[in-house]
């Protein structure tokens, strides 16, 4: 069932205050009752969660869409469920966020089983990691040139992101490198030379540390960076601006730390060496 997957991902993914996440999912589940009553050709979907097919589901979008313009006279209009999530084009927009969400999903698990089946070295198997993304084409149809592209963008970069975390976490047993913190909800996949800056090192697990969140926020500022022997540095902005208890338990007692290295994937020395040449270390 995707259900769970789906309110998730609509967690991580809508501005913290909007309501869309929630409307999304009471349209989807209003849908269901609607097809359970109404099949209307689409009985196989009744079961709305379990569908696996996304060419069935853009299927039923278009008819979404049919019973939308009908208005009054849509023979969704059942008593007992409110019109509105229909008529106003929610249930509609939550079917292709939904679609959106289930072609993310399999082109990350397309990632991952690339990453964990391929034998080789790990130039190699980064490299296997530079797919493009298969995004079904008539799921784009009703947008411009312009719009479909800035979707399989924002697809893409929410792919890419949620399939480093993955990997990262992993490789580093799910604890931060610096505290031990097996934490996950507050650890990070930090890149060590930013995402913006190089598209090409965006899946390199190589270019990534796990982190707790206050130590990411500290490296990804420059605060923090590692030396060549992965001991912990502070920058010199840090150092002559704080000197509080907080400080020296948090930050001053990590100086010279070394981290806990993965198995494979070690950080490479020439991004830690571009990210030490960002701060004032």
């Amino acid at each position: 069932m995707h259900r769970p997957a789906y309110a998730a991902h609509l967690k991580a993914t809508t501005l913290s205050g909007s309501n869309k996440g929630t409307s999304y999912l009471r349209a989807l589940d209003l849908l269901q009752q609607m097809l359970a009553a109404e099949p209307l050709g689409f009985e196989d979907c009744r079961d709305l969660w379990n569908i696996e097919s996304i060419e069935r589901l853009h299927a039923l979008r278009k008819r979404v869409r049919e019973e939308q313009q009908a208005g009054d006279a849509s023979a969704w209009n059942l008593d007992g469920l409110p019109k509105s999530y229909l008529q106003n084009g929610y249930c509609s927009a939550a079917l292709t966020s939904y679609l959106n969400f289930l072609v993310e999903s399999r082109n990350a698990a397309a990632l991952l089983e690339a990453f964990d089946s391929h034998e080789g070295s790990e130039d190699e198997i980064v490299a296997k990691l530079d797919q493009p993304l298969q995004f079904p084409e008539n799921l784009l149809e009703d947008l411009t040139t312009a719009e479909g592209r800035e979707v399989v963008r924002e697809v893409k970069t929410r792919v890419n992101q949620r399939v480093f975390r993955d990997i990262i976490l992993r490789i580093y047993d799910q604890r931060c490198c610096l505290t031990g913190l097996d934490v996950s909800e507050v650890n990070r996949a930090s890149h060590i030379i930013p995402w913006a800056e190089n598209e090409s090192l965006r899946l390199d697990p190589r270019n990534g540390l796990c982190l707790s969140a206050t130590y990411d926020a500290a490296f990804d500022r420059y605060l923090i960076t590692l030396d060549d022997d992965f001991r912990v540095i502070l920058s010199k902005d840090l150092k002559d601006h704080y000197s509080s208890a907080s400080f020296q338990e948090y930050f001053l007692k990590k100086e010279g730390q070394k981290i806990e290295l993965p198995n494979a994937y070690l950080p490479l020395q020439a991004y830690l060496e571009k990210h030490r040449a960002n701060g004032h270390f």
